[in-house]
């Protein structure tokens, strides 16, 4: 190993150390603050950068100067101390397994849920506007139900109307058929009147018709018969 790489892995280390005791410094005088300023709000930060190296051990040359914190690797393999990973940009090396986490770092975290946070929020949104969509629709076929219903109970009520006026027309058909029917039998017995009064008319005409005929037969016969059953008188009577 060059001593250019010595050199760079000694101070990767020292920068992580210092950057360590920073912190526990920070949060030791958080603890021992007083009370006015243990109120104020710190994070520790815990970015730093890790070296990539050819093979699994200190010795071995650096691919990558440092992966910054919280950077996604591929893991290819693993021993008791070193992880092989792939880097985005196809950097294939070994990093300590004291800098591999099987999940993101806290900073990384919070801003995935926020990020969900914020789809959740739109999501909110979206479900609250297509509830306030669904709800007018709701209101609109309420609306239109409520319309069906008067346009049923109209319709109910033509229909039995219509009902009623059918059965009127029933009852005034049959009342026509049997005012037929009786119009049939009365111009049947009037016909059969009509036919006896031509009958007896007739009939009188053919009796006054004798009854003249032998008045005047018997006058006829009157006339005859009286002058012979008068007496005449004798000439010399007359003279």
């Amino acid at each position: 190993m060059s001593q250019r790489d010595i050199k760079t892995d000694k101070r990767s280390i020292v920068l992580n150390t210092v950057s360590r005791i920073c912190a526990l410094s920070g949060l030791a005088l958080a603890l021992l603050a007083p009370p006015s300023l243990a109120q104020k709000s710190v994070w520790i930060s815990d970015v730093f950068y890790v070296p990539v190296r050819k093979g699994p051990t200190s010795g071995h040359s650096i691919l990558h100067r440092g992966l910054k914190s919280g950077t996604k690797l591929r893991y290819i393999d693993a021993n008791e101390q070193w992880t092989q990973v792939e880097t985005d940009e196809g950097i294939v090396g070994w990093i300590p397994n004291q800098y591999v986490s099987d999940t993101p770092i806290a900073a990384i975290r919070l801003e995935m849920a926020k990020r969900q946070a914020e789809r959740s929020k739109d999501q909110a949104g979206k479900a609250s506007e297509q509830l306030q969509k669904l709800e007018q629709e709701n209101q609109q076929l309420r609306a239109q139900l409520t319309d069906s219903e008067q346009g049923v109970s109209s319709l109910s009520s033509e229909l039995s109307q219509i009902k009623q006026i059918s059965a009127s027309a029933i009852d005034l058909n049959n009342n026509y058929q049997q005012l037929a029917k009786d119009h049939q039998l009365l111009q049947t017995e009037l016909d059969v009147a009509k036919a006896e009064n031509e009958r007896l008319k007739k009939e009188s005409s053919q009796k006054w018709f004798m009854y003249g005929a032998g008045a005047v037969l018997l006058g006829v016969l009157i006339a005859m018969i009286v002058p012979a059953i008068r007496p005449t008188k004798r000439r010399s009577e007359w003279g």
